[in-house]
């Protein structure tokens, strides 16, 4: 049995999951939203997108309780820095690698499309049906990846709400980090805009500082880097 798992903010890391689904004939499982069987699979697919080079806490969180014998892990990054997530990911599972891929899409925070060569993907479902163990090296991370990355996130992209807001609660129910609250946005909100893209009244709005803006728009790549 395969399951496609995934943690999406924006979207982009759900859309590529459904796309895995299709592919498997497997259903995409919110990992914010399970219940317990859920957990249980032969191969997992994991999709998650990268956070300041590192992996999501609610990926963190989700890796240790997967139970599954095999594992493929996809990591969407806005084309600054994919870190060293997949072998970070490797490191906190239970199950056997077979596969990883770091998928270069466009950055939340640049309201770009998300711009996937599906085609590109097709190694990896090789690999899927013949199952072999990843060779996985260690990737280029810079030094300050690790320094505070929701803090430097928080400063440097404000999240405010509107006067849309009707206080309906749906940013409270969606918010993966608990962060929204009533009136304010709380310490944990890592700037993942989920509340922003499921407020029915769009009334979550997000604005990046200059400093934010010239770096995200600088040195941008469009790696697709296997780990088979």
């Amino acid at each position: 049995m395969i399951k496609v798992y995934y943690f999406s903010g924006s979207g982009k890391s759900r859309r590529l999951a459904e796309y895995f689904g299709k592919k498997l004939d497997s259903p995409a499982f919110d990992i914010t939203n399970l219940s317990t069987d859920d957990y249980f699979s032969e191969t997992a697919v994991v999709i998650f997108p990268v956070y300041c080079q590192n992996l999501p806490d609610a990926v963190f969180d989700f890796l240790p309780k997967l139970k599954a014998e095999k594992v493929v892990f996809a990591a969407t990054y806005g084309r600054k820095s994919y870190g060293n997530v997949i072998m970070d990911a490797s490191k906190i599972t239970n199950a056997k690698v077979i596969a990883g891929v770091c998928i270069p899409c466009g950055h939340s925070f640049l309201d770009e499309p998300d711009d996937f060569d599906f085609d590109a993907l097709e190694p990896i479902f090789e690999r899927i049906k013949n199952p072999e163990n990843a060779v996985i090296s260690k990737a280029k991370k810079v030094f300050y990846a690790d320094l505070v990355p929701a803090r430097r996130t928080q400063i440097g992209v404000k999240l405010f709400r509107n006067q849309n807001c009707n206080h309906c609660g749906k940013c409270i129910e969606n918010c993966p980090t608990g962060a929204m609250e009533e009136n304010s946005i709380g310490k944990n909100c890592i700037r993942c805009l989920r509340c922003v893209n499921e407020c029915p009244k769009k009334a979550l709005e997000f604005r990046t500082l200059q400093f934010m803006r010239i770096y995200l728009c600088r040195n941008r790549k469009n790696e697709l880097k296997f780990y088979l």
